[in-house]
């Protein structure tokens, strides 16, 4: 990725701070002269300093069309996606086309949806009043918060086009309730620009994520465009709507692209799609999370008695942590405890039901956790805790929360999925886009073992939950052929870590003649993950202590794994027999080690995943 030119960035801040927003104008007009920003009179620099003769032109006519936002800045995306196959992970699917919106934020930049884009193998973009389609490139993306900008390489597309003006940040710049807001992108339905009208009906949250709620029609389409207030200025990104309900639309608030900005600060505003490691510095940096996994209300009088808070107002009591959250200190010790009762968040006290005020608007209540991912990672926090009936002040250092079961396809979950291949056995690391291409529907998985694990957070650095995603049947593997979407457990009596550390186990069982698969049941296996006793004695957070009889058993012969593995591959167009970054050599003579945790390097059997 280009750097970008330090002339166009500097001024691209105040750009979208202090630019000035079109002109509000009367439903009786016929005619409008354009605004302050259009003709660049009380701009902010980077409108100055982008005025040509082209804009000068168009700025001293009259525009004979009622618009109340300017429209002129709001593209459409045409995108060709191609997608690793989360059932077939050594292949891609076909060529997937898609139209989206986008609108200019700066002199030759435009902001969007993340999920409009990504993965896009050609990304086009054409102007409203133009027929002409200019190609793009993906400057800056973050998939957890939807956002991403692109660069028009060719200038020519920006001429007569001023960049639109974001409202400033901050809780006191977010639209209030009925507030008249129109939505502008390219929806489905017709080839032309769409605009429509509604009012702001909630501020309410996704995910963790502050979202607005309008009922202004959002259609697929409009993703990535702006919505626009009274006076012309955008609030809020158009991003989803919700199913099976009518006009009900979500946005993206400013104050969360101002957050994206702020957050590809570190990467040299050349931020990847991928979440940011030490291997990956330019990735973005994640949503801020104060390691609170749960809280119980405190509504019962009854057992705010019991806690002793019977004459304090709200708070709500910790009951369940992230063992690798901000809550946790360097030294291991946990600043926050389960069991603590959580007063305040900076100063802003939680409600009995979890809600805050939001800033600035007593009438309007929020969750408490949202005041915490609307800053980045690592910004300090104060709270007010109850700890065995002494009031108590502590100071966290959010961070960005780690899941057990990655979220994201391409943020934490690998892009394409990792996977390896033992007698036809296709082992896959559990992620929500896994599970999302097996099941219909997240919400609604009847496998609680899957379920649980959906929502657990990391408890330790490299660990993966390992799946039988499906079977290549042969004759190595006949009676195993409908098994699939099991947790493993262990291979050969080895409790499995992650997909390489399997790899590696698979490697050095040389002196075993059968390869011994074991996998989680069902609620037995649910027990096994949470760390209960059993009838058979206690386990530990993954793994017995010994083996299991209720687990289900798969045996394979080594020796005809061996010899069956080629001929498997080669029927399904196989190249490899694992992923790559996954170390799998089935033939090798080794023995003895360790478990590894994946920071091994590709093996030379290793190909293309396509």
């Amino acid at each position: 990725i280009d750097d970008m030119e330090a002339q166009n960035w500097d001024d691209y801040p105040l750009d979208v701070v202090t630019g000035g927003g079109a002109s509000e104008l009367s439903e009786e007009s016929s005619s409008v002269t354009p605004s302050p920003l259009l003709s660049g009179g009380q701009g902010s620099k980077a409108h100055k300093a982008h005025k040509s003769s082209s804009a000068s032109t168009a700025a001293s006519k009259t525009v004979a069309v009622k618009n109340s936002v300017q429209l002129s800045s709001v593209v459409k995306l045409f995108v060709k996606k191609v997608h690793a196959s989360q059932t077939g992970p050594w292949k891609m699917s076909s060529v997937l086309s898609s139209t989206g919106s986008g609108f200019i934020i700066s002199p030759n930049r435009i902001l969007t949806n993340a999920h409009v884009i990504h993965r896009g193998q050609s990304i086009l973009c054409r102007p409203q009043s133009g027929s002409k389609k200019y190609e793009c490139s993906v400057e800056m993306i973050s998939l957890p918060l939807d956002l991403a900008v692109l660069r028009v390489a060719d200038d020519s597309f920006f001429a007569g086009k001023l960049p639109l003006c974001l409202v400033e940040g901050g809780y006191g710049n977010l639209p209030h309730l009925d507030d008249n807001v129109t939505a502008v992108g390219f929806p489905t339905g017709g080839d032309q620009i769409s605009v429509t009208r509604g009012v702001v009906s909630r501020i309410t949250h996704s995910s963790s994520l502050l979202r607005i709620q309008i009922d202004a029609a959002i259609n697929s389409g409009n993703s990535g465009g702006p919505v626009f207030n009274s006076g012309g200025k955008v609030v809020g990104v158009a991003t989803s709507v919700l199913k099976g309900a009518s006009n009900i639309g979500y946005i993206i608030p400013a104050m969360l692209v101002h957050l994206f900005f702020e957050g590809c600060e570190g990467t040299r505003r050349c931020c990847n799609a991928a979440a940011r490691t030490p291997e990956n510095p330019e990735g973005f940096c994640g949503i801020a999370s104060l390691g609170i996994e749960k809280v119980q209300s405190l509504e019962n009088p009854t057992l705010r008695t019991h806690l002793g808070i019977s004459e304090r107002e709200g708070g709500v009591r910790i009951v369940d942590l992230d063992p690798l959250g901000g809550c946790r200190a360097e030294d291991g010790s946990y600043i926050i405890r389960s069991g603590d009762t959580l007063l305040s968040v900076n100063g802003v006290p939680v409600g009995e039901d979890g809600t805050v005020e939001v800033p600035g608007r007593p009438e309007e209540r929020i969750l408490f956790t949202i005041l915490i991912s609307c800053q980045l990672p690592g910004k300090p926090v104060d709270v007010t805790l109850i700890r065995n009936g002494e009031v108590i002040e502590r100071i966290i250092n959010p961070k960005t929360r780690k899941s057990l079961c990655p979220q994201t396809y391409g943020y934490d979950a690998a892009d394409p999925p990792a996977y390896l291949i033992c007698g036809g056995l296709v082992f896959m690391v559990l992620t929500r886009p896994w599970v999302k291409a097996h099941f219909k529907n997240t919400n609604q998985l009847n496998d609680p073992l899957l379920s649980f694990f959906l929502h657990a957070p990391l408890s330790e650095e490299g660990r993966q939950i390992v799946v039988l995603s499906t079977v290549l049947a042969s004759s190595v593997n006949v009676g195993y052929h409908s098994l699939w979407g099991m947790v493993l457990h262990t291979f050969n009596g080895t409790e499995i870590f992650n997909l390489q550390h399997l790899a590696t186990t698979i490697e050095k069982a040389v002196d075993s003649p059968l390869l011994q698969f074991r996998f989680m049941n069902g609620l037995k296996g649910l027990a096994i993950a949470r760390g209960e006793k059993t009838d058979t004695g206690t386990v530990t957070s993954l793994g017995p202590l010994g083996s299991r009889e209720d687990e289900v058993l798969v045996v394979l012969d080594r020796s005809k794994c061996i010899e069956a593995d080629p001929v498997i591959r080669q029927s399904h167009l196989i190249a490899s027999a694992c992923s790559r970054g996954i170390k799998f050599d089935f033939t090798k003579e080794v023995a003895g080690g360790d478990k590894d945790n994946g920071n091994a390097v590709d093996s030379n059997l290793n190909s293309d995943d396509a």
